[in-house]
């Protein structure tokens, strides 16, 4: 027997002295077989997976791979696009509402203004009717009395009256200048909001206002005009 088998086998002399040591695990080596096996399942296994998963899709939808793909690409710009047009309805939605709280604010001062001189009006009609009461019991006091004081009395209440009917007939004017304001307002107001709503939705032709707000309507009694 040569060498190389007295190698293979060792004669039975030679004891626990002549055993080679045993290997220890290289940690080294490890770490990167187990690298190597992850950049394996990322690059290569996952794409495989995504990749068949893909051909899977266009096999069940009777599409080419090439077709398919071309659909995906289209549907991700169409979704991009979408996104874009959710944004800018976003912002215009944003501005807006800001402009309908204004525009709120504004028709609230105006509704205050307009209700505290509706009060005056009435303060100044039922002061007319007093007058008048006044004026009639003088008269037919004046039956019995004669001469100067009745004549002087009449005319001073009928001054008094004159002077209330100017004063009322300036706070129908003010209620009248006021509505008009109030009017132009809203006008206005409609065609900056409801105007730029039929943008969105062409079916809007009609708008109404309550309690100082304005709503944009498809269906209603007041005609939108743009």
């Amino acid at each position: 027997m040569d060498k190389k088998d007295g190698d293979l086998f060792p004669a039975p002399n030679q004891g626990k002295s002549a055993a080679a040591p045993r290997r220890k695990g290289n940690p080294t080596a490890i770490i990167l077989a187990v690298v190597g096996l992850i950049a394996l399942a990322i690059f290569i296994v996952r794409p495989a997976v995504l990749g068949y998963g893909i051909y899977q899709q266009a096999e069940s939808s009777n599409l080419t791979v090439q077709d398919y793909a071309q659909n995906m690409q289209e549907l991700s710009r169409d979704l991009e696009v979408t996104k874009a047009n959710l944004s800018s309805y976003s912002s215009f939605t944003g501005a807006l509402l800001a402009q309908v709280e204004e525009k709120n604010d504004e028709f609230t001062e105006c509704k205050v203004q307009l209700e505290r001189i509706k009060i005056d009006v009435e303060a100044a009609h039922k002061q007319v009717t007093d007058k008048d009461t006044e004026i009639a019991a003088v008269k037919s006091e004046s039956q019995k009395n004669i001469g100067q004081q009745v004549t002087e009395k009449t005319a001073a209440l009928e001054q008094g009256k004159t002077e209330c009917v100017d004063s009322l007939t300036k706070k129908e004017t003010e209620v009248g200048e006021v509505q008009a304001k109030y009017d132009l307002l809203v006008k206005n107001a409609v065609k900056s909001i409801c105007c730029k709503a039929k943008v969105d939705n062409p079916q809007i032709n009609f708008y109404d206002v309550a309690d100082g707000k304005i709503t944009c309507l498809e269906q209603g009694s007041n005609q939108l005009s743009c």
